[in-house]
């Protein structure tokens, strides 16, 4: 289960290419036309106003607004290229430096797979909770992101309570996720600011981020611009997120999605930048393909995974930092096609240079955590997290003088090199790599079965990161107070 240190496990080489600079030109070309001539209908007055006054053209009455070239290359511009996302424990830090690459969970789950009984229920917050134990003692968890969108809590305070949630249990750095009102938006920037040591700190050193979505094709939802102001300004970072479905809410050609879904994320960014020139994003998507039987949704496709690829060449073109919406799936239940989808988009993500992935342990479409899933993705993380790294090529590694001395017909398992390098070397948290004699001596246990016994075992001994005892309470008081003011 262990891996080695964390700085250097996500440390990468550098990415393929999918997009060359010819086809990214013609797909900027494409996203820039459609928001000069089309626009967008944006439901915030507020950034209606807003895009207004750095000339935009808008219609009050159709709540259309259609962006100029020279504003949106102007907010590309104007965006910050690299930065750190500070973690309550510095060790944990996300470094948006194009050098490295971090993994997470995901956070719109609304049903979990019970550990103990098998069946769906609706999910809780002691879900989040157990993940934010689990991420504390999985290394290659990069930053966390509050895992389900817990039913047991008040709905109109449930994004509180996952923030809550994760800043109580995790000293990783926390992503956001389902922001859908300024007024929610404003209580995440209070809880940030407490954890971060004020206002002033958490504008300089990120303590926070989070997702602002569009609604394809070309709508920008009111609270969410309200809240994606509200971040920019208070200086958290926003990840502009597109989710248009091929076929569906945008064109069959992928292409055609990828210029769609361009600019859609380049709306909310120039959103950010006339809130607060130099804001502070992410670009980023979790683009799908429909099932050409029936239209729906599919994300485990093989176009869903060369989209993830193309969306994170996109953003490197732009010189921003990306995150991919990976490992996604349609399966109903841990196994073989959730791993084997969630490998292939997210291997394709990582070759392209993602500095963010997130979506690991979730079923159905992103709908249903399963905690056996989880651990069956994280071998798929920390595998993919050592192929990222490449192969180190230098006089130790070469290993001239010890080959030399073994010779010919030796062995080298007795070796001083060979011991200490073999801290470095990969090991799972579930996959077999015994013989079918041995596995069958310990109980033939699927690997399903032993995902769970490793999880629960896992819990059983975890223990929470909570903050200090002032922040806790801080916390508290503003969960309160949020739950009463957001009704």
């Amino acid at each position: 289960m262990s891996v080695t240190d964390f700085r250097k496990l996500s440390k990468r080489k550098n990415a393929t290419k999918l997009i060359d600079r010819e086809a990214f030109k013609r797909i900027h070309e494409s996203s820039l036309r459609i928001l000069e001539r089309t626009g967008l209908r944006i439901y915030s007055p507020a950034a209606l106003d807003l895009l207004r006054r750095n000339g935009a053209t808008v219609d009050t009455k159709s709540k259309v607004a259609r962006i100029p070239r020279d504003l949106v290359e102007e907010s590309v511009r104007t965006a910050p290229k690299e930065y750190t996302l500070k973690a309550r424990n510095s060790e944990f830090n996300v470094e948006l430096d194009n050098s490295h690459v971090y993994f997470t969970f995901d956070g719109c789950g609304v049903q979990t797979i019970d550990l103990n009984s098998g069946r769906r229920r609706p999910a809780r917050k002691q879900d989040i909770i157990d993940c934010a134990k689990l991420g504390n003692s999985l290394s290659g968890l990069g930053y966390f992101t509050p895992s389900v969108a817990p039913q047991d809590v008040p709905l109109h305070a449930h994004v509180l309570h996952q923030i809550h949630a994760a800043y109580s249990n995790t000293d990783k750095f926390v992503m956001s996720e389902s922001t859908t009102t300024g007024a929610e938006a404003r209580f995440q920037i209070e809880m940030a600011a407490a954890v971060a040591g004020g206002r002033e700190k958490l504008s300089k050193d990120a303590f926070l981020s989070a997702i602002i979505c569009a609604v394809p094709p070309l709508n920008l939802d009111g609270g969410g611009c309200d809240a994606a102001i509200e971040f920019a300004r208070a200086g958290v970072p926003v990840m502009m997120m597109s989710m248009v479905e091929a076929g569906v809410s945008g064109p069959i050609t992928l292409a055609g999605t990828l210029a769609l879904s361009n600019a859609e994320i380049l709306a909310l960014l120039t959103l950010t930048q006339c809130a607060r020139k130099g804001a502070k994003t992410i670009y980023g998507s979790v683009l799908s393909m429909m099932d050409p039987r029936t239209g729906a949704y599919i994300s485990g496709a093989p176009e869903a995974a060369l989209l993830c690829s193309a969306v994170v060449e996109i953003g490197k073109h732009y010189g921003l930092p990306a995150q991919a919406g990976t490992f996604g799936t349609n399966a109903l239940q841990p196994g073989s096609q959730a791993a084997t989808e969630h490998c292939i988009t997210s291997l394709m993500a990582v070759s392209s240079g993602a500095d963010m992935l997130n979506g690991f342990g979730l079923l159905e479409a992103s709908t249903v955590l399963s905690f056996e899933q989880l651990l069956l993705d994280y071998d798929i993380v920390t595998d993919l997290l050592y192929i990222a790294k490449g192969i180190e090529v230098n006089d130790e590694t070469l290993a001239d003088d010890l080959i030399s001395e073994v010779g010919i017909g030796g062995n080298f398992l007795s070796k001083r090199h060979t011991l200490a390098h073999l801290k470095d070397a990969w090991t799972p948290a579930v996959f077999e790599y015994s013989t079918f004699e041995d596995w069958t001596k310990r109980g033939s246990v699927d690997p399903v079965k032993r995902a769970n016994e490793k999880v629960k075992a896992m819990l059983k001994e975890a223990r929470p990161v909570p903050p200090d005892r002032d922040v806790s309470k801080a916390l508290d008081e503003i969960l309160k107070k949020g739950e009463k003011e957001l009704r």
